[in-house]
């Protein structure tokens, strides 16, 4: 990518504000997501126009500076913490200190005559005020790479390769690439990118290396010019802060009443001072917590790490491989009076964690009085529970940090940052010898046993540590310490257990660590089974369609809990027995029963009961009065609050959506799920009755994935996944599909035109594996779900009217929770569509989450006759829905435009004869790079679907060079045709130069 740079800002304003030209004419924008982003329709703003494609260039990019998004950031996504370090706005409480959005209810400076928001949103405004964000950033950005002895004329018209998603992607370093992704995630994460390859994500899921890619290459002033462009403008009311470290006034040192400390220190005046040192590890001993002081520098909460450890309170920070260590003090021992701390979400961080973090602002519900244990654990006393009874829970020496007890100075092996470095240790004793490892993540080390030998290897950091002749299964945790507890988590998972006293980790201490799990499937005529291995906490029963409460007999036996299927006669057909398990040990998690009498007779003997409310769902109910307030379930890795997903407890008040999270844990679908109130708030839901927890004041379209955390139920995952798709306008949106959703309060839907002849239903974003009703009634076929009682009313339509290829659920909707059943077609028959391209929550480490299949359903095209099969010389047009071809092999096309859809079919293969490059179309849909591949076969173009059984489609008489950009499309959301590797370079490999003239 290359051009001025005006170019370069015109490109990065397009693509922050949404406000592209280019993306909107190809339909990948839509009308309504640009009336969101205006605060209105085209009308409001211009009322002679009737859509905002009548837009002149000028108005157009006007907009753009006016465009804000659903956290408030606005133009190039200037945010309230941007403008306060720029010294545009002043404000006490703002977003990432106390809001939850960007409000601008503060006061605006004046500076460069701005002096209101509505002032601010022009080109004349922020055309300045990036330059300076720009220059903002490169001066950070040299003061940090500095501390490591770098600059970024080190990094710069450098490739780089880094692991994002277990993937090795390859980057060019480019100025203004960097500038971008500082932009993005600002100048410290960049700076974490560059020193030691953390690659981070903004609140929306969006990469830092994509910036780096997307925005590189283009010309720009030198370095010290745009560091110079923001030093001139400098007013001395840079409200957070200059990034030298000098603290103009007003904005020095905080204040006693600011959420900051009250310690009222500097960094020369502290007794301890925490500021940029690359690769220092420094230990304080002699640290008295009644009188001595802490100052903490510039550290963001994203970059500061703090944890309890047996040698005493640690502050890290790994992406600048730098430790301070408080000798033989606790968390419980410090107190705001300790510290003054620069960065507001840094103190928010540590004030949660420490002795009266209760009191910090903006941590609401936390317990005034946290109930620290008067004897923490120590590594005299292994048996001590490793959850002391705090509302936020302290790592001990027998969690994942290892019970070696050492330090970099005292281990035998140290494993720390080293560029390029290739250790070996010959002599290692696993009976004896210690080992240190430095604040890796657990992406950026990896523990193998390659040729008899346990090798660490540091991939980003070109680096190995190798213990010879040692095995995974020689070593315990009691020959580590290890200072991140993931990693940890992640080495000690794989090393073996010794016999020499040490203590491993205790597995039931990590909730967020699923085994994997197992779907028992009974039908009315499976054959009888003996399962040895049913794990309560994991594995689940499913009771299939036709099994009702009549033909059902579960009970205790001598040999464990049995399930008895039985002929309409009383005959037995069938035995499942669940060894060592009673009903006792179940709970509704373990079940997901297709027939509501089967549905009843399994919640009655688990003493549950299932609450059917009225048509309309369970009334939103909220619940503050302190009964039973929900307790903090310990610290977020972005510095906020962790809160367990427990409908039980008052609802959570104050959710900040930039730092904190719901754990759901190993939470079952099939027990608890997500919805919406009628104002748009999270609700933690109970499927089966009225109980409910709601994130009050906050709206699930201002959550991000991270505030989920790592959620270990797969089918969970898929569906807050889904939900969250949905408020965020992520996924497709065709428009001659109806999609079906569970999760909103309130909401009921009338189709009035609903045509099944070219028209379809889809599931991608259903947020529950429960309660679907599917029922005809005198207004029409009425879809709806509990508890929310949504519901979709398509007006003179009939079950009878719709053939499976109406329906679109992703894969595990129908394979394995059958979600069909209720309209009474197969599960076979349905079509498949990918949820890949929607958003997905973590999964534990080594977990997948499933749904990149697609089959087109049974059923009929557009334009025919219902009761006459498809013939081969209808293949449709581009208006076909995808309701697929018939099972014929040779497709002969017609003449006008016709659509070959390129969809997955397993191991089917198309012969495709009269492709007319001239009018006709390829349509790739929702297949992803990895997913396709072209070749040439003699005067014929073979495109092969991979990894689905031989499946392709043969082009005869087509070659690469026949086609242009204009055959070839794709779902609207879906780049497989220009990103790297894709649809375009594939053709143009094979010979077509021509194909994006």
């Amino acid at each position: 990518m290359t051009g001025t740079f005006e170019d370069f800002l015109g490109a990065l304003l397009a693509f922050e504000s949404g406000w592209d030209r280019e993306r909107y004419d190809a339909g990948i924008i839509q009308d309504w997501q640009l009336d969101q982003w205006a605060g209105g329709s085209v009308e409001d703003h211009f009322p002679s126009y009737s859509s905002w494609s009548e837009l002149s260039d000028t108005e157009w990019e006007a907009m753009a500076y006016r465009s804000m998004n659903s956290l408030g950031f606005v133009g190039f996504q200037f945010g309230e913490a941007l403008l306060i370090d720029l010294g545009y706005y002043d404000d006490d409480v703002f977003y990432g200190n106390g809001a939850s959005t960007n409000t601008w209810d503060g006061t605006w400076t004046g500076k460069n005559g701005v002096n209101s928001l509505e002032e601010f949103m022009t080109k004349e405004a922020q055309t300045v005020a990036i330059q300076e964000a720009f220059g903002y950033n490169l001066q950070v950005l040299e003061t940090q790479l500095a501390g490591s002895g770098k600059s970024l004329s080190d990094f710069i018209g450098q490739e780089a390769s880094y692991v994002q998603n277990g993937q090795t992607v390859t980057v060019e370093l480019t100025l203004t690439g960097i500038l971008a992704a500082a932009h993005l995630r600002g100048a410290w994460g960049t700076a974490s990118l560059l020193q030691s390859g953390a690659v981070s994500t903004d609140e929306y899921g969006t990469s830092i290396l994509q910036y780096i890619d997307q925005f590189g290459g283009y010309d720009s002033p030198s370095i010290a010019e745009m560091i110079g462009y923001f030093e001139d403008r400098l007013t001395g009311d840079e409200g957070l802060g200059t990034p030298g470290g000098d603290t103009p006034d007003p904005g020095g040192t905080p204040g006693p009443d600011d959420g900051n400390g009250t310690a009222g220190v500097d960094e020369t005046t502290a007794d301890v001072a925490i500021t940029w040192a690359w690769g220092e590890d420094d230990v304080v001993e002699g640290f008295d917590p009644a009188t001595d002081t802490i100052f903490i520098d510039w550290i963001g909460a994203a970059d500061l790490e703090v944890t309890q450890t047996a040698a005493g309170v640690v502050f890290a920070v790994p992406s600048n491989s730098q430790t301070t260590t408080l000798a033989g003090v606790q968390l419980a021992d410090l107190g705001k009076a300790n510290f003054t701390i620069l960065d507001a979400g840094a103190a928010a961080e540590v004030f949660a964690l420490i002795g009266d973090g209760a009191t910090v602002p903006d941590e609401p519900d936390t317990p005034e009085e946290p109930d620290t244990p008067d004897e923490p654990d120590t590594p005299d006393e292994p048996d001590t529970p490793g959850v002391p009874d705090t509302p936020v829970p302290q790592p001990n020496p027998d969690s994942w940090h290892g019970t070696a007890g050492v330090s970099a100075a005292t281990a035998t092996v140290v494993i720390t940052w080293a560029w390029g470095t290739t250790r070996s240790f010959a002599d290692f004793d696993p009976q004896n010898d210690t080992i240190f490892v430095d604040w890796f993540g657990p992406e950026a080390i990896d523990v193998s046993e390659v040729d008899g030998s346990v090798v660490f290897t540091m991939a980003s950091n070109n680096q190995t540590v190798t213990l010879e002749s040692v095995s995974l299964d020689d070593l315990s945790a009691a020959n580590f310490t290890i200072m991140n507890a993931d990693t940890g988590q992640e080495i000690l998972s794989q090393v073996g257990s010794s016999d020499d006293g040490g203590t491993d980790p205790v597995e039931p201490e990590d909730p967020g660590t699923p085994v994997g799990s197992q779907m028992i499937m009974i039908y009315p005529d499976s054959p009888s089974r003996v399962v040895d291995d049913f794990n309560p906490a994991t594995d689940m029963v499913h009771l299939e369609d036709g099994l009702t409460a009549d033909r059902l007999e579960i009970s205790d036996t001598s040999g464990g809990l049995t399930i008895t299927v039985t002929a309409s006669s009383g005959e037995v057909i069938s035995e499942t027995v669940l060894t060592g398990i009673s009903l006792g040990d179940l709970t509704m998690h373990n079940f997901m029963v297709a027939e509501e009498s089967a549905l009843n007779e399994v919640a009655g003997l688990l003493g549950q009961t299932v609450v059917t409310p009225g048509t309309d769902g369970f009334d939103v109910v909220y619940d503050t009065d302190g009964s039973n307030p929900p307790v903090p379930a310990g610290a977020s890795d972005r510095g906020g609050v962790v809160w367990s997903a427990d409908f039980g407890v008052d609802d959570i008040v104050g959710f900040n959506p930039a730092t904190d999270e719901i754990d759901f844990g190993n939470a079952s679908v099939h027990g608890l799920i997500l919805t919406m109130t009628p104002d748009g708030e999270p609700i933690i839901d109970n499927p089966w009755g009225p109980d409910m927890l709601i994130l009050q004041g906050v709206e699930v379209s201002e959550l991000s994935i991270e505030n989920f955390g790592i959620v270990g139920n797969e089918h969970l995952r898929q569906d807050l996944g889904g939900i969250l798709s949905w408020e965020t306008g992520i996924g497709p949106r065709d428009a001659d599909t109806v999609y079906i959703r569970s999760h909103e309060y309130g909401q009921s839907q009338i189709i009035d035109d609903f045509d099944p002849a070219t028209q379809k239903i889809s599931f991608l974003y259903f947020g529950t594996r429960e309660r679907l009703s599917v029922e005809d009634t005198s207004e029409g076929l009425v879809i709806s779900s509990l508890p929310s009682g949504q519901s979709f009313t398509f007006t003179g339509v009939s079950k009878s009217d719709l053939v499976p290829g109406n329906l679109e659920f992703h894969h595990d909707q129908v394979m394995e929770d059958n979600l069909e059943v209720p309209f009474g077609f197969d599960q076979e028959d349905v079509s498949l569509v990918s949820r890949v391209g929607l958003l997905t929550p973590e999964a534990p480490s080594g977990e997948t989450t499933d749904g990149y299949q697609v089959r087109d359903g049974l059923g009929v095209l557009p334009g025919t006759d219902p009761d006459q099969p498809v013939t081969p010389e209808d293949p449709g047009t581009p208006d076909t829905p995808g309701i697929p071809l018939d099972g014929t092999e040779d497709i002969v096309l017609q003449a006008g435009a016709d659509t070959v859809e390129v969809r997955w079919d397993w191991g089917r293969m198309f012969a495709i004869q009269n492709f007319d490059p001239s009018e006709d179309i390829l349509d790739f849909g929702s297949l992803s790079v990895s997913d396709v591949l072209i070749e040439e076969v003699g005067a014929d173009l073979l495109i092969t679907v991979q990894d689905n059984g031989g499946h392709g489609y043969l082009f005869e008489n087509l070659q690469a060079e026949d086609l242009s950009i204009s055959n070839l499309m794709a779902a609207d959301w879906n780049t497989v045709i220009m990103d790297n590797g894709g649809i375009a370079e594939q053709l143009q490999a094979l010979g077509n130069a021509d194909l994006l003239l």
